[in-house]
């Protein structure tokens, strides 16, 4: 009996509901076949892990899952983020979706399986959003209801951004905010829209921005479009329109006050990053001409040039674009409501191409890569308008006939002779047939055939389709052996380690997969890459040397200087025999609890582990390789304490600890723009109190240089290198032979870009991260006494121009007993977590300071001996705490700032939307009574 009602419940579900079915479920299959079809795992050895998803987002979503499982505590700070930083503002652009929480339902090792299954959840439910709003706004029914979902669903900009797998949140919650909105105009009811805009603001503020902007388009339209009986007076209507547009900001801001739990900190977090770049200079050019636009209105008009920079994703499907452009002559909406829409989709094409309006939609920031972002606002304006034409439009004439005809003809002519290299004939000759097609379908429109919209909804499906297809087969993706290969093997290594040694400590690689593998690993690192990156490390770490740019910081060009100050205690590294030296002996106890340690981490999997980890054959293990950004012969003078099968692991003797004792003079220590070897020995004079009795490093040397197909000329503060013979080979080889065994560095400019030179040590390959804008400091010898080496660079170009050129050798003697000296004032920790630290410190004489690498921040509070302390920074990035000589017990903690304030601000804005509920229900009850 039981089964009977389930079964009977489930058809009247399906016989009510199958519109809305086909709007999720047909976006569903569409996108699951065509990653069946491109090998995706696990019908693959292919994942979706490409650009940004690959090299960002999926280590966030190992560290989503690591807070949720191991340390909730990294919600709010997080020393996997570089040297130190505040994860809220990272978690409110990559995390906060509520979707994520499907991560939680996969284990670790699924994570890549885990982003498809998520990929097509969010698209699906973008379809389906869609969906309910044409159903519970503009009275969408049937095939047609789910012919324009899912052109929705899979528009250009939803398959092109797919990877950017977070901005999809946006795709989903705004058919529920203009949904809101609607009522809101027309019921004076706001909560809906206030709690969607509130969702959508906490799941993605950068989305939520352009959105927002969108909604004050969108309202101003839809107030064109309200009708009222004949004989209204002026007054009622006007009145009617105030309480619209009251109401309208009335109830945004108690949405965005909803948010504002994580609104504000993101705020403060925004204003030390990624605001902290923000211009308000305007550029009034055009990025291209108007009409090259409509290349972006054909089937599969995309390749990987189009995501650095290109044209917006406006394609939306044939029966969708050619309904919208019938909304302008469609009689059934007043002159006004189209004239506005005119006016409207002007403003937003525009803005597709002055410089000035995209930087207003991207938030006073030109976008770095995906261009023109806010682009899918425009693809919904144009398909909810094209919805509401093809419901009332009466069908095609002879002369719209004609008109559309020689419009797409002109239109495809103009496309076909233009140069677009994303577009080929074939596409051209599909779209024109898809069009073709929808127009005779509006020409017997009139018929009423009842086939006639299955036969548009069927078509619609097969081209949104083929588009999608034609998309992503232009993109290349991470293979999922390498993936998993790269992913147990850093996890087995960083387990070992942390299983041997339980302090806080920094670790790093000459190897990467991407410059988030702290995340992915969970360790404390340096390297980072994200959009919330504070602004001031990568300024700290450009000028003491490395590869940095607005968002990014590659932990590449370390000295023994710099391991030692930012805590580098363990470094990994490939297997390589340059890193192998006499003196590197294993350290007996350590390397015997770390091969444990390995041993244990790197044993057999049980059966439940071997199904839940991705399985690949000792064949593709054996010829994975790692991807390598530095080369090291440092690590020459580091203890190797273990390997494994692809890398060795060391031990840094000389690091320091987090917090140790250090002269007030590096108080006055300032950065240098490209001095960084200078910077360095200013940092150790100041840390030591030195004042300049003994040098650390010293100026050396070539002993000669070889010139082939090279001729030499000297220019203010630069040597120029050129080719002789244009097309022949052309070299400088700069040799000498270290008398001591010592670390050498050279210094190297910026304006040297890797494809302007090869550079080579010992006739070995030189590894350099290849993207930097600051001057370099390359390691090129350590341990090498005796040894003769030569430095090649390689002309890849005519002309080279070489500005401050020098070799540099490290006293390590002096070195060393520095860096003992300050270790004797280091902190020892007795407890720690991502959000504080407890130890004990022993300052010694001529310490007036405790010098950290946590990066400053108005969240840490620091107590001494019980007592607050007033924090100071120093390098304009470090925090320091002023301390006495003597024992002290020392205490940090972190408070994520403003987040108090925003909690506040949340549960304030979430009584007022109840109260105006009650309130606008009592006014109701009132006025019909």
């Amino acid at each position: 009996m039981e089964l009977k009602l389930m079964q009977k419940t489930m058809q009247t579900f399906i016989q009510k509901q199958w519109p809305m079915l086909l709007a999720f479920f047909v976006p569903f299959f569409t996108m699951s076949l065509i990653y069946i079809f491109q090998g995706v795992y696990p019908f693959g050895n292919d994942s979706l892990l490409t650009v940004d998803l690959g090299q960002q987002y999926i280590d966030f979503y190992s560290y989503y899952r690591q807070t949720f499982f191991d340390d909730p505590t990294t919600f709010f700070y997080s020393f996997s983020k570089a040297i130190g930083g505040d994860m809220v503002g990272l978690w409110a652009y990559y995390l906060t979706s509520p979707f994520n929480l499907l991560f939680l339902l996969f284990p670790y090792t699924q994570i890549s399986l885990a982003v498809t299954c998520l990929t097509l959840l969010k698209i699906s439910l973008a379809g389906l959003s869609f969906g309910y709003l044409l159903k519970k706004s503009f009275s969408g029914t049937g095939f047609i209801l789910a012919a324009f979902s899912i052109s929705y669903a899979l528009m250009g900009y939803t398959i092109v951004n797919q990877l950017n797998i977070m901005w999809l949140d946006g795709l989903i919650f705004m058919p529920l905010i203009v949904l809101g909105l609607e009522q809101l105009i027309a019921e004076k009811k706001g909560v809906h829209y206030s709690l969607f805009l509130g969702l959508m603001l906490f799941s993605n503020y950068y989305i939520a921005y352009m959105i927002c902007l969108f909604l004050v388009c969108y309202f101003i339209f839809r107030l064109t479009g309200v009708s009222y009986p004949n004989g209204t007076q002026w007054k009622t209507k006007f009145t009617d329109m105030l309480t619209s547009i009251g109401l309208f900001i009335w109830h945004s801001l108690l949405g965005a006050g909803l948010a504002g739990i994580l609104l504000l900190p993101t705020f403060h977090s925004l204003m030390e990053s990624k605001a902290s770049y923000t211009k308000f200079e305007f550029d009034w050019e055009l990025a291209y001409p108007f009409p090259e636009m409509v290349s972006k209105l054909f089937i599969g008009a995309f390749n990987f040039d189009q995501m650095p920079s290109g044209y917006p994703n406006l394609f939306i499907g044939s029966l969708a674009l050619v309904s919208f452009i019938c909304y302008f002559f469609n009689s059934y909406f007043s002159k006004k409501e189209r004239l506005t829409a005119l006016v409207m989709m002007i403003l937003f094409v525009v803005s597709m191409n002055l410089e000035a309006f995209n930087k207003i939609w991207h938030a006073m920031q030109y976008p770095i890569w995906y261009p023109y972002r806010f682009s899918f606002v425009v693809c919904f304006f144009m398909l909810i308008n094209g919805f509401r034409s093809f419901m009332h439009y009466e069908g095609m004439r002879p002369i719209s006939t004609l008109v559309s005809m020689l419009l797409t003809a002109l239109v495809s002519f103009y496309v076909y002779n233009g140069e677009f290299d994303f577009i080929y004939t074939e596409q051209i000759i599909l779209t024109v047939l898809f069009t073709c097609m929808v127009i005779f379908f509006f020409i017997i429109k009139p018929q009423q055939y009842t086939w006639l919209p299955a036969a548009l909804f069927l078509l619609t499906a097969v081209e949104m389709g083929v588009n999608a297809q034609i998309d992503l087969s232009r993109l290349s993706y991470v293979d999922q052996d390498s993936f998993t290969v790269y992913q147990t093997g850093l996890d087995d290594s960083i387990d070992a380690i942390q299983d041997m040694d339980d302090n806080f400590y920094r670790v790093e690689k000459t190897f990467l997969r991407t410059k988030n593998d702290s995340f992915q690993a969970d360790y404390p690192s340096v390297t980072h890459f994200s959009s919330t990156f504070e602004r001031t490390i990568p300024a700290l770490f450009g000028s003491l040397g490395f590869p940095v740019g607005d968002g990014f910081l590659a932990y590449s060009n370390g000295t023994l200087v710099t391991d030692a100050l930012f805590n580098i205690q363990y470094y990994m590294s490939e297997k390589k025999d340059l890193y192998l030296a006499e003196t590197n002996q294993p350290l007996g106890v350590k390397s015997t609890r770390l091969k444990d340690s390995l041993s244990r981490t790197q044993q057999v999997p049980s059966l439940i582990d071997s199904l839940l980890i991705p399985s690949v054959s000792d064949a593709k293990k054996e010829e994975f390789e790692l991807s390598t950004m530095q080369t090291k012969p440092d690590l020459r003078s580091y203890t190797q304490i273990g390997e494994t099968d692809k890398t060795f692991i060391y031990e840094n003797p000389n690091t320091l600890p987090i917090a140790f004792g250090s002269s007030d003079s590096i108080l006055d220590v300032s950065l240098i723009e490209d001095q960084p070897i200078q910077l360095q020995e200013a940092i150790l004079q100041a840390l030591t109190n030195n004042r300049g009795t003994e040098q650390f490093f010293m100026p050396s040397d070539f002993d000669s240089t070889v010139y082939q197909n090279v001729t030499l000329s000297d220019a203010l503060n630069e040597k120029i290198y050129r080719k002789q013979v244009l097309n022949n080979d052309a070299s400088v080889s700069f040799q000498f032979t270290p008398e001591t065994n010592d670390s050498f560095y050279l210094t190297l400019s910026p304006n040297i870009k890797e494809e302007d030179v090869n550079l080579f040590l010992n006739g070995e390959p030189f590894t350099q991260y290849e993207t930097y804008r600051d001057q370099l400091i390359l390691n090129i010898a350590s341990q090498n006494k005796g040894d003769t080496l030569t430095f090649k660079i390689e002309l890849e170009e005519s002309t080279i121009r070489l500005k401050d050129f020098q070799l540099y050798r490290l006293n390590s003697t002096a070195f060393e007993s520095a860096i003992q000296s300050l270790k004797a004032g280091g902190i020892t920790i007795e407890e720690y977590s991502n959000t504080s630290f407890k130890g004990t410190v022993d300052i010694q004489q001529d310490q007036e300071v405790l010098m950290t690498t946590i990066p400053y921040s108005e969240g840490w509070s620091v107590k001494v001996d019980g007592i607050p302390i007033q924090t100071k920074k120093a390098l304009d990035s470090l925090l320091v705490i002023p301390i006495t000589e003597g024992k002290h017990v020392v205490e940090f903690n972190y408070t994520t700032p403003l987040f108090f304030e925003g909690t506040i601000l949340t549960l304030i804005s979430a009584m007022l939307l109840f109260v105006t509920s009650l309130f606008f229900k009592k006014n109701l009850k009132g006025g019909n009574q």
